[in-house]
C-alpha cells in the first residue's frame, strides 16, 4: 500500500500545569508518532495550538523543537509556541492560508530542477517527538501536531529512485552563483536520512532553517539591535540571528523575515556584507518600516492589526526575491524611532535554507 500523501505524523496534547523554565518530554508513542516497519516520513509543516486563558492572556510556551530518531533538530528548527509569536498556528486560522512549509516532500521535489535545494523536510526513519519549554507557569492546555509524508521503503527506488548532483543557487540581488555539489544518492530505506533535511546527511548538509528571537536587551536609541548570541543580546544560541559566514563555510537563503512591533520601534533590515535590505530611496532609512500599527512584516497572532478576540494568525512575510549570504557576513537588525525598546518586547522570526560545507 503506497502511503505519500499528507496526512498527521504526530499529535501531542498537554494537559495540566507545566512549570517555569521547564521541558514537556513526550514520547513518540505518546503522540502515534511510531513508524511501521520498513517505513520512512517526512515533516512539511507543524501546528501549534498554543496555551491561553479562558480571560484571553497569552501563556509563555517559549521553545518548540523537534526530536527525530532520538536526535535533536534544534539547531534548524526552533518555533515559538505563545500565541502572540506563533509561527506556525493552525492552517485554518492562518490569514491567506499562507502555510509556512518546511520544504517539498521528496515524492514531488524530485520533479524540481534542483531537488536537494527544495526537498529540506525533516526526515526520520522512525520515530519523531516534540520538546516544549516553558518560559512561564503554564496552566492551560496546549498542543502540537506533525504533518506530513510517509512512505513505504519498498516505493522509495519508484518515487523518488536517485538523486542529488550539482546545483546552482542564483542570487540575482546581487548577480552571483552558488554551485552546490550533492552527492547522488539511490534512494533506500538505509539512505533515507541521507537526503536533505535528514539526520545523516554528509557534507554538504541542507536543512531548513527557523528561528526567533527576543530582544533580550533594551535597545540603544538610534542604534541597530542585532539579535547576536555572542554580544549577549539574545538567550540562547537558537536565537541567534548573526551570520559570520565570512570565516564559516556556510550558506543561507533568506526567505522570510518577520517582526512583532512593539511600541518604539521604527524599522527592521537584513545587513549582507555590510549592505542593508531593502535599500533606502534618497535620503530614507534603509529597511522596512516596522511601526507598531503600521508593519509589513508583522507575525504571529493579528493582534494589534486586528481585534485580540479574532483567532487570526498571520504567516512569516516572505521576501520578494530570497537573500543569499555567503562567504560574508549577515545579521537581522532592528531600530528603534530615537526612544529605547523595553527588553523582551520585539520578537523577530527568519525563515530560509541553510546549506552547510562543513
Amino acid at each position: 500500500m503506497e502511503h505519500y500523501e499528507l496526512q498527521v505524523l504526530g499529535d501531542w496534547l498537554h494537559t495540566g500545569a507545566q512549570l517555569i523554565n521547564t521541558w514537556w518530554t513526550p514520547t513518540p508513542q505518546a503522540g502515534l508518532a511510531e513508524l511501521e516497519a520498513h517505513e520512512v516520513a517526512e515533516v512539511v509543516f507543524i501546528e501549534v495550538f498554543p496555551p491561553v486563558t479562558g480571560a484571553g492572556v497569552d501563556e509563555f510556551l517559549r521553545k518548540i523543537i523537534l526530536i527525530m530518531d532520538g536526535k535533536s533538530y534544534h539547531a534548524y528548527v526552533s518555533i515559538s509556541g505563545t500565541r502572540a509569536s506563533l509561527m506556525t498556528p493552525p492552517k485554518v486560522n492562518i490569514m491567506g492560508r499562507e502555510l509556512l512549509a518546511l520544504g517539498v516532500p521528496m515524492v514531488n521535489a524530485v520533479k524540481n530542477a534542483a531537488p536537494m535545494l527544495v526537498g529540506t523536510c525533516p526526515k526520520y526513519r522512525d520515530t519523531v517527538t516534540i520538546e516544549a519549554l516553558a518560559g512561564g507557569a503554564i496552566t492551560q492546555d496546549y498542543r502540537v501536531r506533525l504533518w506530513g509524508y510517509r512512505y513505504e521503503a519498498g516505493d522509495l527506488p519508484r518515487v523518488v529512485g536517485r538523486t542529488g548532483g550539482p546545483f546552482e543557487v542564483r542570487d540575482v540581488q546581487r548577480n552571483r552563483i552558488l554551485t552546490v555539489d550533492y552527492p547522488v544518492i539511490d534512494v533506500t530505506e538505509d539512505t533515507w536520512a541521507q537526503l536533505p533535511g535528514g539526520m545523516d546527511q554528509k557534507v554538504p548538509k541542507i536543512n531548513p532553517l527557523l528561528r526567533y528571537a527576543y530582544n533580550l536587551l533594551a535597545t540603544t536609541p538610534n542604534t541597530p539591535y542585532q539579535f547576536r548570541y555572542e554580544t549577549g543580546a539574545v538567550t540562547d544560541r537558537d536565537e541567534n540571528l548573526y551570520f559570520p559566514y565570512d570565516v564559516e563555510d556556510r550558506h543561507l537563503i533568506v526567505k522570510g523575515i518577520g517582526v512583532r512591533a512593539p511600541a518604539n520601534l521604527a524599522r527592521a533590515y537584513l545587513d549582507v556584507d555590510g549592505y542593508p535590505h531593502p535599500k533606502s530611496a534618497g535620503r530614507a532609512a534603509p529597511g522596512f518600516p516596522t511601526a507598531q500599527f503600521n508593519n509589513p512584516l508583522h507575525f504571529g497572532h493579528a493582534q494589534p492589526m486586528f481585534a485580540a478576540d479574532l483567532p487570526l494568525f498571520f504567516a512569516i512575510p516572505k521576501l520578494d526575491i530570497p537573500l543569499l549570504i555567503t562567504r560574508e557576513k549577515g545579521f537581522l537588525a532592528v531600530q528603534d524611532n530615537g526612544v529605547a525598546v523595553v527588553l523582551n518586547t520585539c520578537v523577530v522570526a527568519l525563515s530560509g535554507t541553510l546549506i552547510e560545507m562543513v
